[in-house]
């Protein structure tokens, strides 16, 4: 018996759950608050907001106000420093996942054995047996042996308490640490290595992966880093096949000296493997190129989304109609919903996993920030309609507002289909880095300070036309800047950017972000803008600041108003003008 084959076991498992609960949503979510009321009422959480007399949703929502991290931040200042435990929810603190914060600070949440037995059986099982199903049923195919490239990277940072702290996509597989050898073509030492920073992770996944002819499928937490290793294969094909028929590592591969040799004992020469690789390389990548190395290849997994839609569309360039399952929509604070089905972008919500709330979004009404907005129930949602989502989970959060904007796409059973949209605090996310509003504008003071000129505005540009993509700044300096201040500027843009946010500093050593650009627009660009608004009938106050360029109005206005030339964005922008 495969290993595979106990996961699509523990997997239908999984999906019968979520079969049943889904017919009747509202059950299991008075279920699941009664349950998660239970377990907390003796903390110090549930105690000052005495959860001991709350018995109905009812009544949750009347004493329970809306929260964010900062209500639950110095609880966990004092798990991680103190050591204390039963603060947020009574229990141990397993362990940590962490999510995207404010500037310098990622958010750190703690996780129940609840919330992660979820995690566990959804993350992976559920998918493995949803792709087995699919596979059996539309293809007509049995689900081969799984062995594959886990396109990843496991590390995580124990905290204080001695708690290991990962984000939430890595919990499933480090669990399973113990048998990543039998499904991942890469070793543990790279999957969880001791000095990322020190590897170049790109080629040695790929030697690992070519080396297997019998590769049947493909995976990552964001398809982000399957496209990226596309990217590479393409430009390194002949260093790579060079490599494996002679059985070496190339001399210019970064990597520490004692995996070099722990490897170089891996690799033994393949001449035959590297003439197949090298006659469908050399036959160009215009055709979809995995199917063409790997002949058994049946699907590929990663998070997809309304967000990640671009690398969708350029990985099946490479991948071509495999079929692509969603890993889910998840996050520190919990696993919402689940794909039952492949090649979708949505899910379908767990009301037995997490107590839901929704927040009705018009995007043409600004939210008063003094008052606590309604909040609608699972059963309540209308198909098409955005929320904001609200959670409560097992591991301490109460009618937390995360900031995700979901959109209904359809039913399941009795159970609505979302789809993640954006993130409230969110502007720039060009390759699922989760870069905040807070962190664009703490970079951009940082940036005038160092540069010793202030801004008289500056705008962000998720730039998709270099490969890969990257973040350019448009920006109206006070003083005139020369072409050296320019580069300068470029330099500190990327060192203030890797500072603030890990995964920036992360996907740009994993090739997945590019340099970025600076474009240094004409005197009173900010002010033009402003009176054209007001020309418009905008009334002045109403007027915010452009952190993020994410419109075509927006994008015409500021790239007409560039004063440099030197850009492939300026470049791909006047061409779209002819």
């Amino acid at each position: 018996m495969h290993f595979s084959d106990f996961g699509v076991f523990l997997g239908d498992f999984t999906l019968r759950e979520i079969n049943f609960h889904t017919k009747n949503p509202m059950r299991a979510q008075r279920r699941t608050l009664k349950k998660i009321l239970s377990k907390s009422k003796n903390c110090e959480y549930g105690k000052k907001l005495n959860f001991k007399d709350i018995h109905s949703i009812e009544e949750f929502r009347a004493k329970v106000p809306l929260t964010t991290y900062a209500d639950y931040e110095g609880y966990v200042d004092r798990m991680i420093h103190n050591k204390e435990k039963n603060l947020m929810y009574t229990g141990m603190n397993v362990r940590y996942c962490s999510s995207s914060g404010s500037v310098g600070k990622p958010k750190i949440l703690p996780k129940s054995i609840i919330d992660l037995w979820h995690m566990q059986c959804i993350g992976f099982s559920a998918s493995v047996a949803t792709a087995y199903h699919y596979l059996k049923d539309v293809k007509g195919v049995r689900m081969p042996a799984q062995k594959g490239p886990l396109v990843l990277i496991l590390t995580g940072h124990k905290l204080e308490d001695g708690k290991q702290c990962n984000g939430a996509g890595q919990v499933p597989l480090l669990y399973l640490k113990p048998l990543l050898s039998t499904f991942s073509t890469s070793p543990v030492s790279l999957l969880i290595p001791e000095h990322e920073e020190l590897l170049d992770t790109s080629y040695l996944q790929l030697r690992f992966a070519l080396e297997e002819r019998n590769v049947s499928y493909l995976e990552s937490i964001v398809v982000t880093l399957l496209t990226t290793m596309f990217d590479y294969l393409e430009e390194n094909w002949e260093m790579l096949c060079d490599d494996i028929e002679k059985g070496i590592i190339n001399p210019n591969i970064k990597i520490t000296p004692e995996l070099r040799k722990e490897y170089e004992k891996k690799f033994k020469p393949n001449p035959k493997r590297a003439a197949e690789l090298r006659k469908e390389f050399e036959k160009g990548f215009d055709t979809p190129i995995a199917p063409r190395i790997w002949p058994k290849l049946t699907w590929a997994h990663g998070m997809v989304g309304s967000n990640l839609k671009v690398y969708v569309e350029k990985l099946r360039k490479s991948i071509g109609d495999l079929p692509l399952h969603n890993m889910g929509y998840a996050a520190a604070e919990g696993f919402f919903a689940m794909p039952t089905e492949l090649d979708v972008h949505d899910g379908v919500l767990l009301p037995h996993c997490i107590f839901f709330e929704f927040i009705p979004v018009d995007d043409d009404v600004e939210e008063n920030p003094d008052e606590q907005p309604k909040t609608l129930l699972i059963d309540e949602l209308e198909v098409g309609k955005k929320y904001e989502i609200v959670v409560t989970n097992y591991s301490g959060l109460y009618r937390y507002r995360i900031e995700d904007v979901v959109q209904v796409t359809k039913m399941y059973n009795n159970t609505p289909r979302i789809e993640l949209l954006y993130r409230k605090n969110l502007d720039m996310n060009v390759a699922n880095e989760k870069t905040t509003t807070q962190m664009c504008d703490f970079v951009a003071k940082n940036t005038s300070k160092r540069m010793d000129n202030e801004f008289t505005g500056f705008s962000y540009y998720p730039d998709f036309s270099t490969k890969p993509p990257r973040y350019c700044m448009l920006v109206e300096p006070k003083n005139p800047m020369t072409e050296d201040d320019r580069q300068k500027m470029i330099d500190i843009l990327d060192e203030e950017f890797s500072e603030v946010n890990e995964k920036f500093a992360k996907y740009r050593r994993w090739g997945m972000l590019n340099r970025p650009e600076v474009l240094v627009l004409k005197p009173k660009t900010y002010w033009d803008y402003r009176e054209s608004l007001r020309a418009r009938g905008v009334v002045l106050n109403q007027i915010k600041p452009v952190t993020v360029i994410n419109s075509e109005e927006r994008k015409n206005f500021f790239f007409s108003h560039v004063e440099t030339a030197e850009s492939a964005t300026l470049d791909e922008w006047k061409a779209s003008q002819e």
